[in-house]
């Protein structure tokens, strides 16, 4: 069975986006490239949403010479390669592909994807669908980078009406900047 990874930016009061859903306070160096590195070093298939979908395809397609704008060109190479799964009822065509638009319920599809066989899956950006995986008990892996910004309120990229889930640490890695990268593994 493959695992569903969930590897997102979260401000230190829980929150991906502030409240006018601008993520302007990420900041990056070079420990958030070897930790997206390690990310994605056994996925095989990538679920977005449409707007990070969206946002995603206006930067990585585009993207010439990574490794002048401070990236590990692992990361848009495997983003570029790797097929996509796009959860939106709006977008008729996606232009960044291998891409699939899923127009059904990403609940039932993630846990069709994740019995099938491959590579693991990795639920990027998209607070919607990681709040509906995560409700249903189908995220294995969360992999959270905590900035260090207290945005006092924004959208909350878990759910609030979930059962509580028991996790397991699996590593703690304090990067220079303050951020604070977390690996934790669902105890199911």
């Amino acid at each position: 069975m493959r695992r569903v990874i969930l590897d997102s930016l979260i401000s230190l009061d829980g929150y991906y986006t502030d409240a006018k859903s601008q993520i302007d306070w990420f900041e990056f160096e070079e420990a958030d490239m070897a930790w997206s590195h390690d990310a994605l070093s056994n996925v095989g298939t990538l679920v977005f949403g449409r707007t990070t979908y969206e946002e995603f395809s206006q930067v990585f397609p585009k993207m010439q010479d990574p490794v002048g704008k401070g990236w590990d060109p692992f990361i848009p190479e495997t983003l570029n390669a790797l097929p996509k799964v796009v959860f939106s009822r709006q977008l008729q065509e996606g232009t960044w592909k291998p891409v699939t638009i899923v127009r059904t319920d990403p609940v039932k599809e993630i846990a069709r994807l994740k019995e099938g066989p491959g590579k693991d899956i990795q639920i990027v950006g998209s607070g919607s669908i990681v709040s509906a995986a995560v409700r249903a008990g189908l995220v294995d892996d969360f992999r959270l980078r905590v900035q260090p910004i207290l945005l006092g309120s924004g959208r909350s990229l878990f759910p609030t009406a979930a059962d509580r889930l028991k996790l397991k640490l699996v590593r703690a890695t304090p990067f220079r900047s303050g951020v604070l990268g977390l690996h934790y593994e669902s105890r199911k």
